[in-house]
């Protein structure tokens, strides 16, 4: 009979899934790593009982699940698990048997629930990849549904009223999805951080109770204050458009629901309401209800999980710090009530079975809390890993000692009232905790050993740690209270001391001083004693009484010391194995014994009685048989205990996966207990109840049984029922094979590490992956291969072997013999050494027979079907094992046996052992099979060899493509250039330069060759600032200025300058210092240019350029930006032009608004003579400026971009600035206008034109004082600024928009004549406005288009279309009025300036300005548009005509 798990495996962490419970028969089951455990909970108050554990091999369980209905009868006894193989399994709840499974999945899954589709039970996952697959289990049918753009699916919750649907979450959003077709229903969005649960609402009604706010100063305290945020900033597109007062009808509606809760990693709880697509509330949930943090410094750091449960109507949610809330909602808010403090961590899962809430942590505890008695249940501990060690406390009885894998140390109270109550240990416990001894006399004292190498003892009662001083560096494998050992010699004075071993060493430590240094057991007697401790120690053990220390040792014996002075008493030589455990057989009515029993690596436990040998004082006695050996067990027996209530019953735990109950007495096995499924490490009996024992495996959990329910005897016994148990299907090769490498892939307990040479936990783990990955690069290549093909045989062949070398050794004093007198002889060495070579020969042909006759002799050792070995075999294996002479025939053969394989590396080493290197290098080099470790070993025959080696080796580098390190090895023998050369053949410049310099820095002709190599290619390759530096570093200081001069960009240029002026060639250093200046103009990088001014020499005159070029850029600047606001570049809208522009009827004339531009506070060319004054430019210095600026800039150019079109423009209006006289002043004007002009485009046209003449062409005074005397080049200005603005009315008519917005306009015009009249009335402008726009040097340049806005606007409002003013620099008429209003203007300006039109011939061909052809497709577009009156067209057309005969005429 199976016995009851004391302490399960703990359920997985960060999962909502890895607990599920099922209220109706009290059912709940725990995914817990690699087994899946079902409890049977009681709603009294006692332990839930481990009902089944399902253990899943090596693959580890994630998700668990029953299902809902226990009465079902198809499923209600199943239940659906996730492993991290991405495997969804259906099992038989009961048996533990595999009904169903499916690998749909292709990455993580990552929620579980059941469903219904069609009224077929079905099982839902979700999981990464976008992924939900739906599985009919009975007919393992499944379908898959992907979620496009959302890859992590987190979880899945089935809607308990209508299983056709369920709830997914996606990161931050829940989806409601149909199970039938996947289609998305609804998705909810409210949450800030990704979902970690979610729980539909169970009850009946609404969870929401009436507005409890008021009343609840605490709440309003601790909870989030976005609860209380408007509902305006809440609402969305996913939520409706609902009044502000959504919540209060949510809850007054009488169609509700269905609801549900979320949390998230942020710690907030929302309440939805799926029917009304919304959250209703929204809560946070404080890190503590203690107080001591506030809630309002709260952060969110990483994921903090959150799980939620319905009860009664009621929401509960746990903390981060391990408590239970009770949650009240309202609408619009919540409040909270703290039930326990049971975890001392976060809360992964929480469950209802029945009226008792369960919930799992990181504390490792499964805790009951009954919700209506509000009464702590249970708890139940758990273990995380595997137990190391286990111990209960000498003095009580009812406590147990727990020592596992996971840093800990778990006391069980057997006495409390709690059932099992658990004190965890962990503060200053660093690492793995793997053995425990009770204090003898100090009650609750708890000595301890880590895999760390830390020892420490800790007092139950306070939980206090103390560490002595750190000796051990791997794993310490036993600590034992004891009494101190040879007093005398370390001078003890205390009654107890702590003992460790570990390291293959035992020390003795003092717990009244713990970081004073301990003393190490092997040191107190010398090696050369005859009762020196072993070195290779295994356990040790004090007898009872504390008179004797017995060690184990690795070879199997055990040595008995007399604890006083370490004499040694008796030695066991019976074990041939590693001794794995010692224990004394304890006092029984205070009489010690003196029985000793010993566990090995074997199977057999062996019983010692020496009585006869302690009682006397002999020493030095050896036992070579043991009072009784225990048979039985399948593998090694590695932990032993004694009964304290009957004397002579054993318990042993073995690898075989069994307990065995032993009467020592007589031998015979008593009882044998089989319920665990691995390897067991420990058992120990209950010190109160003899019919109770306790064990623990391989497995994560530890057993408790009794010997009297138990019906096998033995660990056979229990085989044989087992497989008489299990059903008659055989297993298939894949279960086979995963159960074999389950069985095989752990090996790391105690015992097997001691074996090792007591290595820590981590380096066994090491090591066994070391040796998987050597597996997978396959086999390793013997250097032996021929001597393993000969050896491979039986072991008979060994046994003749072993003769044959008998026989060689007991004749070989002869041959010696005749070797030491050939060596005496030494006057024909020649001579002596072919005697030998012929005695060699003879001997060789004289031993086949021997080696034949004795094969013959001793024939009978053969094994059946064992043919006998060939002589030549024989002879062949003895050269090994043999006299030296005979080893080189034996390297021979094998280097021949890997030639023949082509294993060069191994041959190589086996001629460095043989010292045959030379011949070996030099055919390696002439096949171009060199290695680097024959390279290295070439010196050991000769320098010349070795340089001979490095060059071919060299060779065969450069031949493979690795040139650096082929060169390097030409530099080893000094051939320096040699190496260099190569390097620049190979472009590898860098490393020949450092080479040079390194090794021939005096070289000067070396040097000049790599550098100015180097510098070509990087010419070459477009790299000039590399090749400057490199011509630099030689001395070539011009062709560096030459080299940097090769780019475009300012900075290389300024350089440029300076290299050509530290050669001394100025002129060249000028020409590239203006061109740097130009440059840096043309990409407008004007902190360069005053930098560059600074320390360039001869360049003061350029900041007039530069001056004038930042004026054209800050009013360009100055109309994108406004443009980007949507503002209006105005053009000539001024308070004295207004009244000029307005005719007979008071209306506006075309120009006041035929473009739009803010306001310049100065013309430029004002701006641009100001700023020279600033600068120190005076008005008689203009005539050397003018030289200077016309010197530098007189080629003539065409504008390629837009920023050298300003460049030009900026340069012909500093000429035309410093004129010194009219003819100049024009040409300089014509110029500028030429470049815009020649740009073809007309925008650029229009910015220039109005740039200079902001004022509009009414007033030319912001030309300066050589206007009325350039009268042509005015002219020309005048007509290129109305022709502009003609061109860009045109464009805008001939666009679709332009009939849109006529048209529109138009037939409003006539219904809101009167309101607009009646508006314009009442807009009067006031004596601020008239002031402000008058003076142009008064407020910033908003507030002047405010002005400006309200200036235009007074004749009434327009009631306009928008026309896309944004990015708009002209503003087009908004009515056919005004376009009427603006060609009669253009009419007037073209009679004017038609005697101009001469001029445009010879500034440039690409644009025509014909402005008479744009104004008559004008005229007849608004003929066309059909809203201007037939009289006012022909007017317009009379009045072009007329202009065109009169030009003709001229």
């Amino acid at each position: 009979m199976a016995g009851e798990i004391l302490l399960p495996p703990s359920p997985n962490w960060f999962l909502s899934n890895a607990v599920d419970s099922r209220s109706e028969d009290g059912l709940l089951v725990t995914a817990s790593f690699k087994s899946i455990v079902v409890y049977k909970v009681t709603q009294e108050k006692a332990l839930p009982k481990v009902i089944k554990l399902i253990p899943l091999g090596n693959e580890k369980v994630l998700l668990v699940k029953l299902h809902p209905n226990a009465l079902e009868t198809k499923y209600g006894h199943t239940l659906a698990a996730v492993s991290d193989t991405y495997t969804v399994t259906l099992f038989n709840m009961h048996s533990g048997e595999v009904i169903s499974q499916h690998r749909e999945h292709e990455k993580s899954v990552n929620g579980i629930a059941w469903g219904s589709v069609g009224g077929e039970e079905v099982i839902v996952t979700v999981g990464s990849g976008g992924r939900m697959v739906v599985w009919q289990a009975r007919d393992s049918v499944t379908r898959v549904h992907s979620f496009p753009y959302m890859n992590e699916l987190s979880s899945v919750e089935v809607n308990p009223k209508d299983p056709s649907q369920a709830l997914v979450a996606v990161l931050k959003t829940v989806l409601l999805v149909s199970l039938k077709d996947g289609k998305i229903l609804t998705q909810l969005k409210g949450h800030e951080y990704e979902i970690y649960c979610v729980k539909w609402y169970l009850g009946s009604g609404s969870p929401l109770e009436p507005d409890l706010a008021g009343n609840n100063s605490r709440a309003e305290a601790l909870c989030d204050s976005r609860t209380k945020e408007k509902v305006s900033s809440e609402d969305s597109p996913d939520r409706g458009s609902e009044s502000k007062n959504w919540r209060e009808n949510t809850v007054s509606s009488s169609e509700t629901g269905p609801f549900f809760a979320s949390s998230d990693y942020g710690r907030n709880i929302l309440l939805w309401d799926v029917s009304a697509k919304r959250y209703i509330v929204r809560a946070n949930v404080p890190h503590s209800t203690s107080g001591f943090k506030k809630q309002s410094k709260d952060k969110v750091h990483g994921k903090q999980h959150i799980s939620l449960g319905w009860y009664d109507g009621n929401l509960y949610s746990s903390t981060i710090r391990g408590e239970l809330l009770s949650w009240s909602l309202w609408p619009g808010g919540a409040k909270f009530k703290s039930l326990h403090h049971l975890h001392n961590r976060a809360i992964y899962n929480l469950v209802l079975v029945g009226d008792i809430a369960v919930t799992s942590g990181q504390d490792r505890f499964l805790q009951g809390f009954h919700l209506k008695k509000s009464s702590h249940m249970f708890q139940v501990p758990t273990l995380g890993a595997s137990a190391t060690t286990l111990s209960f406390c000498p003095q009580d009885v009812n406590r147990l000692a727990i020592g596992s894998l996971d840093n800990n140390i778990r006391l069980l109270n057997f006495g409390s009232p709690i059932p099992l109550q658990t004190q965890t240990i962990f503060h200053n416990i660093n690492g793995k905790v793997l053995s425990f001894s009770w204090h003898p006399v100090h009650e609750g004292r708890l000595l301890f050993g880590t895999a760390t190498g830390q020892v420490g003892w800790t007092d139950v009662a306070s939980g206090r740690v103390t560490t002595f001083a750190y000796h051990h560096q791997k794993s310490v494998y036993k600590v034992e209270w004891g009494l101190p050992v040879c007093p005398e010699k370390t001078g003890s004075s205390e009654d107890w001391y702590a003992y460790s071993f570990g390291d293959r060493e035992i020390v003795m430590r003092s717990s009244s001083d713990p970081m004073a240094d301990p003393v190490c057991l092997q040191k107190l007697v010398a090696e050369s004693e005859i009762n020196a401790l072993p070195k290779d120690v295994t356990e040790f053990s004090f007898s009872p009484d504390y008179k004797y220390l017995a060690l184990g040792s690795q070879d199997g014996q055990v040595r008995v010391y007399r604890r006083a002075d370490l004499s040694l008493v008796v030695t066991l030589a019976v074990v041939r194995k590693t001794i794995q455990h010692l224990l004394w057989r304890p006092p029984m009515q205070s009489h010690y014994s003196d029985v000793l029993a010993v566990a090995s690596s074997e199977k057999e436990i062996y019983i010692f009685d020496m009585e006869k040998y302690l009682q006397d004082d002999k020493t030095g006695s050896v036992v070579t048989q043991a009072t009784r050996d225990l048979q039985g067990h399948e593998s090694r027996v590695v932990w032993l205990a004694w009964s304290p209530h009957e004397d002579g019953i054993l318990a042993s735990a073995s690898y075989d996966h069994t307990v065995q109950l032993w009467d020592t007495k007589t031998g015979e096995p008593k009882v044998n207990y089989g319920g665990h499924l691995n390897r067991v490490f420990r058992v120990e009996f209950s010190p109160s109840d003899p019919d109770l024992m306790y064990s623990f495996a391989d497995e994560n959990s530890v057993h408790v049984w009794r010997p009297s329910e138990q019906t096998a005897k033995t660990p056979a016994e229990r085989s044989a029922n087992l497989k008489d148990i299990r059903t008659k299907k055989p297993k298939d090769k894949e279960t086979e094979t995963a159960e074999e490498t389950q069985s095989k892939a752990v090996e790391s307990s105690l015992s097997a590490e001691k074996k090792n040479g007591g290595t820590s936990v981590t380096s066994g783990t090491k090591s066994t992956s070391i040796s998987a990955a050597a597996s997978k690069k396959g086999h390793f290549k013997s250097f032996f291969p021929k001597f393993h093909t000969v050896c491979s045989k039986k072991k008979s062949f060994h046994h003749l072997l072993l003769l044959n070398l008998l026989n060689q050794t007991k004749t070989a004093g002869t041959g010696n013999g005749h070797l030491e007198e050939q060596v005496e002889d030494l006057e024909d060495l020649e001579e002596e050494l072919e005697e030998e070579k012929n005695s060699e020969e003879e001997v060789k042909e004289g031993k086949l027979p021997g080696i034949r006759s004795l094969c013959e002799k001793y024939s009978c050792l053969l094994e059946k079907d064992t043919e006998m070995p060939e002589p030549e075999d024989i002879e062949y294996a003895l050269s090994l094992y043999g006299n030296p002479d005979q080893i080189d025939g034996l390297l021979a053969a094998e280097i021949d046996a890997h030639e023949k394989k082509e294993n060069t590396i191994q041959a190589g080493l086996i001629h460095c052992w043989q010292g045959s290197l030379a011949d070996h290098i030099r055919q390696a080099a002439k096949q171009r099979k060199l290695s680097e470790f024959l390279v290295a070993s070439a010196p050991q025959v000769s320098m010349k060899l070795w340089q001979f080696a490095c060059e071919s080796y060299a060779e065969q580098l450069i031949d493979e493509g690795d040139i650096i390190t082929g060169a390097s090895y030409l530099i080893n023998i000094l051939k320096v250039e040699e190496a260099i050369n190569i390097l620049l053949k190979h472009h590898y410049y860098r490393e020949a330069l450092a080479i040079a310099k390194s090794r021939l820095g005096c070289n000067e002709e070396i040097m000049n060759k790599v550098v100015t190599a180097w510098a070509a290619s990087a010419i070459y390759e477009g790299s000039f600032d590399v090749a400057a530096l490199l011509q630099l570093s030689i001395g070539q200081v011009e062709s560096a200025a030459r080299a940097m001069a090769r780019k475009s960009d300012a900075g290389s240029l300024f350089v440029a300058a300076k290299l050509y002026a530290g050669a001394e060639k100025d002129d060249l250093a000028k020409a590239m210092g203006l061109l740097a200046l130009k440059e840096a103009s043309l990409k407008h990088e004007h902190g360069k240019i005053e930098s560059f001014l600074q320390h360039l020499p001869g360049f003061d005159w350029y900041k007039a350029v530069s001056s004038c070029h930042n004026v054209y850029l800050q009013i360009l600047q100055q109309v994108s930006s406004e443009m980007e606001r949507g503002e209006r570049y105005l053009i000539g809208d001024t308070a004295e032009n207004r009244e000029g522009n307005t005719n007979a009827n008071g209306e506006k004339k075309a120009e006041s608004a035929a473009a739009s531009v803010p306001l310049v506070l100065r013309p430029p060319l004002e701006r641009i003579r100001e700023d020279w004054s600033k600068i120190g430019i005076t008005q008689e210095q203009y005539g050397d400026l003018y030289e200077t600026i016309t010197l530098n800039f007189s080629m003539q150019q065409t504008p390629t971009n837009v920023k050298q079109l300003w460049y030009l423009v900026t340069v012909a209006t500093c000429k035309m600035l410093t004129s010194p006289n009219k003819e100049a002043w024009e040409q300089h004007l014509k110029t500028a206008l030429g470049y815009a002009l020649s740009w073809g485009k007309v925008d650029q046209l229009f910015h220039l034109t109005h740039t200079l003449l902001p004022r509009g062409t009414s007033d030319l005074t912001t030309l300066g004082n050589h206007y009325l005397e350039a009268e042509e080049a005015v002219s020309l200005l005048c007509y290129m600024y109305n022709y502009s603005e003609i061109s860009l009315l045109h464009t805008f008519l001939e666009s679709d928009e332009a009939s849109s917005v006529l048209k529109v306009q138009n037939s409003s015009a006539d219904h809101l004549k009167d309101e607009n009249e009646k508006e314009a009335n009442n807009v009067p402008i006031t004596d601020d406005v008239s002031e402000s726009l008058e003076n142009r040097n008064v407020g910033t340049l908003e507030a002047q288009m405010e002005t400006l806005n309200l200036a235009k606007d007074a004749d009434g409002p327009r009631k306009t279309l928008e026309i896309n003013a944004k990015n708009q620099f002209y503003v087009p008429p908004q009515s056919c009025k005004e376009l009427t209003a603006r060609v009669h203007h253009y009419l007037d300006h073209l009679e004017k300036d038609y005697k101009t039109l001469h001029n445009l011939d010879r500034l440039s061909a690409k644009v025509s300005c014909d402005s008479e052809k744009f104004l008559g497709e004008i005229i007849l577009k608004l003929k066309e548009i059909g809203k201007v009156e037939e009289g006012d067209i022909e007017a317009l057309s009379q009045r072009l005509s007329e202009v065109a005969r009169d030009n003709s005429s001229e």
